[in-house]
């Protein structure tokens, strides 16, 4: 509790007697080692780092904490080790973080209970894997895919044979030709892949031929359908992922003319873009999708039929690079290779299968690639090859399948070991299939003697199913509604299971089928966490051994700006949100980020803000999954006469005059008479009032967050000509903010966000008065604009826009001179606290609210790496505009308390203007240096005294590590 409030002088004597107490204690020394380096004693912190690491490899805070101790005393090659290992263990689900939350002050801060649950063993499965092979059909088929194409909740086979795709119906246990053949006349199909590509819910395909791909689009009631053709490059094999985070489907395929990547525009139009992202040429022969260096993007590998392959980086925005390391695979002679986390510690593996039957494999420390190291020897040249994944046992572990022409094995990664081998006439195929979350997967091959099952056998544990689905809420959804690219970590018994959602059949095609999990023996798996396309973390409970689950992406506020709370006089009641003219890395198109403006007021009513004890209490907290640098907090106080009213020059303005932040007084208000929209239709009730009712905004684009199909318009007309002297547009309202990932998504399908413009009607005739002149910047607030250039005989405003924006009231205001400041107030508090996440409710219109009595404290937020502010007090950090940032977290906040002044005088009415400086920067995929506090903000001309004074406070205050794939 000392170290909680700052007090680490104390607290390093307490922590000195745990550690003599109990030597092997690691998060003793964790905090020991904490506790001396806010006190600036870094030789000592580093020492005690260490002794934690030795004690607990796990502890991953540790690992970064030594490593900037250790660089604060010169010891530069030792912090670099120190970094590096926590680097390869970012990844890692069985690494910790050490904190003041209750999962992280160690075991001796948990609470014990007082009849421990009995320890069941587990035994091992006893049995044969497989029983004895069944012949579906005599059929041949060059390859296969999984899915459940007529929508009754079993998976279906999809056989590719000389006259093209035919579909046998997962029936119980068995399959039978289905009757209806949707597929019937697709001609010569070389693979087949699945997938959703138009976010309908309703699964497509797309099929790859010698003259190119096809997409097949199913309609309802099972009713399947060609589109046109994307390309007349051959398509031997593809991939069907999101490519770039953006919520949809994209395509690339490999063949002998090379690589091709389409890019889905979200019409039902795809666009190629393969030259101009640098894919180079080679006749390919699979595409693997895969996030090779852990940043939740996915990178490519090009497997052509003579090396060298094609491994490249995804850096996002359409931009390849050739993947670093991984030499040796590209020039190895592969016939195909896939990607799976076989051991569950984070970091994917890399397996690859020679013409020989050798098996490779390359592992990733979580900073880079080793060299190849043979797994498997293989023995005979084989005509076909191909790998592919999945527990067939149930222990949690997955194995390896290798597929040749002359039979199946099943291998154990750990070891090299088949443990299962079945020789076989002819092989072209190969694939697992999740049937039954009782018996897990099965094997269906075919080759010479048809198509053939090998059924589960009785050695095996029970399994569970899982399906992501990115679609809940189809006005809000930003990852694929396939849930194509979701990774999945199933935790049973202490025990990692990690999947990628893509097929790990190296191909060609690509299936679409649950996820299997094996439990080890257990009735329930622990917890599953998935990670969507999108980057929004979720946690599920209570899942039971043979079943399967539908799991839709939970529809989340993850980033807006950190949000207000003030103390009303009976509870801390919310705003609005702050700063939010100052994201940082904001992406607005490939290259261009916006702007950050670091310097926000928000006027708080007389009913928004009471004294509590003589003072005003107000937060900053940060519900979400982002990050906020407060530099400077202060409070004005206006106390108004009677019948006088104020407004702040406030908005996010993006052209036209930039916001000051100044005051507005006026007496005189004109409320328009009559408001109409886009179709004529009156809305002048919705928009004269300050009530959350505002005018409709129009249909929405589904596609993307906060952009409107059409352009909003509000015609606003008066009841006389507008007087031009001190004229202010004044509005209420609020915005649906778009994320940095669907600006990107807009651009690349020519779209952009179109900011409020308003024009003035003066003699009949429409003038521009300001061209995207800004708008309320995020939840609930007042805005002004004021209107030096308003034609002289205005009688009519005219607002015009495609984002999503509620106005709540529009009115003008007349600016006259007023002294009516009281008091300029300096906090004579500032304490940061881990405060929980205030409950987020959304009403009719998007309204948002947060609820500050209701904060549970944990949440599925990521949080940025890097230095927070320590909790405590922290004044020193707020109380002037000098760079020296107080830095929260998700579940934190600046509390600030200010001395209230005397009661305002007889027939006045204090309002108040409170003013941040500062910076917020959310964990958008597309949000520059989103997984990292760094690089720290710098207010412009700060000169080299106030910056060694400010990284003199960081060193002292700012000494609270965070970062991992959860709040912690």
């Amino acid at each position: 509790m000392r170290l909680y409030l700052g007090d680490a002088t104390s607290a390093a004597a307490g922590f000195e007697r745990v550690a003599a107490l109990d030597p092997q204690d690691a998060y003793a020394a964790y905090f020991l080692g904490q506790s001396f380096l806010q006190q600036g004693n870094y030789a000592d912190a580093a020492r005690w780092f260490q002794t934690s690491i030795e004690l607990d490899a796990y502890l991953r805070s540790a690992y970064w904490a030594g490593s900037q101790a250790l660089r604060r005393i010169g010891r530069s090659e030792d912090a670099d080790r120190l970094f590096a290992d926590y680097q390869r263990l970012e990844s890692n689900p069985a690494s910790r973080l050490a904190g003041f939350s209750y999962r992280e002050m160690g075991p001796k801060a948990a609470a014990l209970a007082s009849t421990p649950a009995p320890v069941i063993p587990v035994d091992d499965a006893e049995g044969p894997l497989f029983a004895a092979p069944e012949v579906l059909s005599t059929d041949e088929a060059t390859a296969m895919t999984i899915a459940d194409v007529d929508g009754d909740g079993s998976s279906d086979l999809v056989l590719i044979g000389e006259n093209g795709p035919t579909v046998l119906e997962g029936v119980g246990n068995g399959y039978r030709p289905s009757a209806t053949q949707p597929f019937a006349g697709a001609g010569t199909i070389t693979s087949v892949l699945w997938g959703d590509l138009d976010d309908d819910g309703l699964l497509d395909a797309v099929m790859c031929t010698p003259d190119g791909p096809t997409p097949w689009r199913q309609h309802p009631e099972n009713a399947w359908n060609p589109n046109t053709r994307l390309g007349t490059a051959p398509c031997a094999a593809a991939a069907l992922v999101d490519a770039d985070n953006d919520g949809d489907l994209d395509l690339f395929t490999t063949g002998r003319e090379g690589t091709e990547l389409y890019n889905n525009n979200r019409d039902g139009t795809f666009t190629a873009l393969g030259t101009e992202v640098g894919f180079d040429g080679g006749h390919g022969s699979q595409v693997l999708a895969v996030d090779l260096d852990n940043d939740r993007d996915l990178d490519i590998a090009i497997i052509n039929r003579m090396p060298p392959h094609g491994v490249w980086q995804n850096d996002r925005t359409w931009r390849y690079q050739p993947f670093p390391g991984l030499e040796d695979l590209r020039q190895a002679s592969l016939e195909a290779v896939t990607a799976a986390d076989t051991d569950g510690d984070g970091n994917r593996e890399l397996y690859g299968v020679t013409p020989h039957g050798d098996v490779m494999r390359w592992r990733f420390d979580g900073s880079a690639w080793s060299t190849a190291d043979a797994l498997v020897e293989g023995t005979t040249t084989s005509d076909a090859a191909s790998l592919d994944i999945a527990d067939f046992d149930g222990d949690g572990r997955l194995e390896l399948v290798r597929v040749l022409s002359g039979g199946i094995a099943v291998v154990d990664p750990s070891s090299g070991a088949v443990v299962f081998e079945q020789a076989a006439n002819g092989l072209t195929s190969a694939r697992v299939v999740n049937a039954d979350p009782e018996t897990g997967p099965v094997l269906v091959a075919s080759g010479a003697d048809g198509i053939t099952l090998w059924p589960a056998g009785a050695g095996r544990h029970r399994f569970v199913f899982v399906s992501p689905r990115g679609r809940s809420e189809a006005d809000q959804m930003r990852s694929n509604a396939a849930g194509i690219g979701t990774l999945v970590k199933l935790r049973h018994g202490g025990r990692w299971t990690i999947q990628d959602a893509i097929d790990p059949h190296s191909g060609p095609g690509q299936s679409l089928q649950p996820l299997s999990f094996g439990l080890g023996g257990h009735a329930m798996a622990d917890f599953v966490a998935l990670e969507w396309s999108d980057g929004v973390s979720q946690t599920e409970l209570d899942l039971c051994a043979g079943q399967g689950y539908v799991i839709a992406e939970v529809q989340r506020q993850l980033a807006s700006c950190p949000v207000l709370f003030a103390w009303n006089g009976n509870v801390f009641e919310f705003v609005s949100d702050m700063l939010g003219g100052a994201a940082l890395g904001y992406l607005e198109a490939p290259g261009k980020y916006a702007p950050p403006r670091p310097d926000e007021r928000l006027l708080l009513g007389p009913d928004d803000l009471k004294a509590r004890h003589g003072r005003y209490l107000i937060k900053l907290a940060e519900p979400m999954e982002e990050a906020a640098y407060v530099d400077a907090a202060s409070l004005t106080v206006y106390d108004l006469p009677r019948g006088w009213h104020m407004v702040l020059d406030e908005r996010l303005a993006v052209g036209g005059a930039p916001a000051t932040g100044r005051p507005i007084f006026f007496r005189r208000v004109l409320a328009p008479t009559h408001v109409t929209n886009v179709q004529g239709e009156d809305v002048t009730a919705l928009a004269i009032d300050k009530d959350h009712r505002a005018p409709h905004p129009g249909e929405l684009d589904r596609r993307f967050i906060g952009l409107l199909a059409d352009e909003q318009v509000l015609t606003l007309e008066f009841p006389a000509p507008i007087d031009r002297e001190g004229a202010v547009l004044i509005a209420d309202g609020w915005i649906e903010y778009p994320y940095s990932q669907t600006s990107f998504a807009a651009w690349q399908a020519g779209l952009r966000y179109r900011p409020p413009t308003l024009e003035a009607r003066a003699n009949g005739a429409w003038h521009t008065v300001a061209r995207e002149f800004g708008y309320p910047a995020g939840m609930p607030r007042t805005m002004a604009l004021p209107l030096p250039d308003l034609p002289e005989g205005t009688d009519a405003l005219r607002l015009s826009s495609n984002m999503e924006i509620y106005w709540d009231r529009l009115r003008v205001g007349f600016e006259e001179p007023l002294d009516a400041t009281t008091a300029v107030l300096q906090p004579v508090a500032a304490r940061i606290a881990r405060s929980g996440f205030a409950r987020r409710s959304t009403g009719p219109q998007r309204l948002p609210h947060y609820d500050y009595a209701d904060r549970p404290p944990y949440w599925d937020a990521k949080t940025p790496r890097g230095w927070y502010t320590a909790f405590g007090e922290a004044r020193e950090l707020v109380n002037r505009p000098d760079g020296a940032l107080a830095i929260i977290g998700s579940g934190e906040e600046v509390h600030l308390e200010f001395v209230a002044p005397p009661p305002p005088p007889p027939d006045h009415e204090r309002v108040f203007a409170i003013e941040f400086k500062g910076w917020a920067k959310d964990m958008d995929l597309y949000t520059r240096d989103g997984h990292m506090l760094t690089p720290l903000p710098v207010p412009a001309g700060l000169d080299s005294a106030h910056l060694a004074r400010r990284n003199d406070l960081h060193s002292r205050y700012n000494v609270r590590f965070r970062g991992g794939p959860l709040a912690d």
